[in-house]
């Protein structure tokens, strides 16, 4: 994955203890890598409402996809 700048929480103002989230299938061997790295398994499917970022200091998840892809993202997309 590629690295990216960590977020401030928006609830508790920690950018220490947020993780990005990381989708995918089942966990694979390379999907176990990435959480001993930093990153919370977010599950197999990814939805335009899923969040990205995850605070282990209060337990929030926050910023969407949608956020990233930008307002032309189909409401339709299950």
């Amino acid at each position: 994955m590629k690295a990216c700048r960590t977020p401030v929480c928006p609830r508790c103002d920690s950018n220490e203890d947020v993780k990005k989230i990381a989708y995918g299938r089942l966990p694979s061997d390379e999907l176990l890598e990435f959480a001993q790295e930093g990153y919370v398994l977010g599950g197999c499917c990814i939805r335009p409402d899923s969040p990205q970022w995850y605070c282990d200091a209060c337990e929030e998840s926050f910023s969407t996809w949608r956020e990233s892809w930008g307002e032309p993202l189909s409401d339709s997309i299950q």
